[in-house]
């Protein structure tokens, strides 16, 4: 039987690529809900024009929830609806309390990452899910890039020896290429801008590629002209084996794309990679350069692996987050997920970290 799912937040701009995933999953969209409007399926049209640089090429997004129940209420749709698990893409500032009722009546949770604003708004929920055996995961689909496993399975066979520092590099369209309407732009409901919405997936994916929580950090805003959330963010940060590095990342593009890189520089061997690309950029591959001292690579100390990523699957971003919610789904009920509550209250600890050092001047320790 397919896993039956209830889709919160119908008028996100993620909606008609998540659509997608959900389209080649085992799993049958139930319900549908966007809080306080009635939703009529029959005439959901792709979002052509939505607030990010992906694009959708007209897909049917009516078809994969023709036969769902609208709700007008999230809290009614976890409460009524027969589902077993409940897919968000809503505001930070609302979502926590859609995931508390979730799981108040034993419904798993996959929700658009960081899932609230603050790691307060998270942490009793991300308790209680624990207790009562409740999965709750964000969206951080880097874990399952095959450049990022590689160097996460590499450091813990200790091929860097000890890592000293790492670099990361995450900038994306600017804001003129955005709706900034959108109530992810928005301060009180989002709480940041770049670092917020899009700084997430390195802040997560950096330490995880670690295995080394970040202890502390220094942050720096460039605010944004058109909206009232951060353009941009400067971050040094400290793991808790003392590893230092540094994050940037903003809506500073002067074309739709991104503009990624990491380099991890250690004892033994240093790394540099773009991570990924998307299908905008039609790069046949991606490389990742290492170079080690490690005596069986005398004779060839520096090399380059290609990886080409396939779009078969999920043309939008690529395979690898299609494999994310495959192995969402298929771990689900075990727990046995890629990114797990406790996961996302860490991030949301590390960004709490940011804005504290940011509005007080000086680093900052994360909870």
């Amino acid at each position: 039987m397919p896993t039956s799912v209830g889709y919160i937040g119908i008028d996100h701009h993620h909606r008609d690529p998540y659509f997608a995933i959900a389209s080649a999953l085992d799993i049958e969209i139930a319900a549908v809900c966007e809080p306080g409007r009635e939703v009529d399926v029959a005439n959901l049209a792709a979002m052509d024009d939505r607030p990010d640089e992906i694009t959708t090429e007209g897909e049917d997004v009516a078809t994969l929830v023709r036969d769902a129940t609208v709700y007008e209420d999230p809290q009614r749709l976890v409460a009524e609806a027969d589902i077993d698990v409940v897919w968000i893409t809503y505001r930070n500032d609302e979502t926590p309390e859609i995931v508390d009722a979730a799981v108040d009546h034993g419904v798993h949770v996959i929700s658009e990452k960081p899932i609230g604003r603050t790691a307060a708004d998270l942490e009793d929920v991300a308790r209680k899910a624990n207790d009562r055996g409740v999965t709750v995961s964000p969206s951080t689909f880097y874990r399952k890039n095959p450049i990022t496993m590689e160097l996460r399975e590499r450091i813990q066979d200790g091929f860097f020896g000890d890592v000293w520092t790492v670099e990361g590099r995450f900038n994306a369209s600017q804001l003129s290429y955005r709706n900034t309407d959108h109530y992810i732009y928005d301060r009180e409901t989002s709480r940041g801008g770049a670092l917020q919405w899009i700084g997430p997936h390195w802040v997560d994916m950096m330490p995880w590629v670690l295995d080394d929580p970040i202890a502390s950090v220094n942050a720096r805003f460039h605010d944004a002209d058109s909206c009232d959330v951060d353009a941009g963010a400067v971050v040094q940060f400290e793991t808790e084996s003392g590893t230092l590095g540094t994050y940037h990342t903003g809506y500073y593009l002067s074309d739709r794309g991104k503009d990624t890189h990491l380099g991890i520089y250690g004892e033994k061997a240093q790394a540099q990679t773009g991570v990924h690309h998307d299908s905008l950029q039609h790069e046949p591959t991606v490389a990742l350069e290492l170079t080690s001292e490690h005596d069986d690579w005398s004779g060839a100390p520096r090399r380059t692996i290609e990886y080409e990523f396939t779009y078969d699957r999920f043309p939008q971003w690529g395979d690898y987050v299609q494999d994310y919610f495959e192995a969402y789904f298929d771990g689900v009920e075990t727990g046995d997920v890629p990114a797990t509550a406790d996961d996302v209250v860490q991030l949301l600890r590390v960004l709490d970290a940011a804005y504290e050092s940011a509005e007080q001047g000086g680093w900052a320790d994360v909870a």
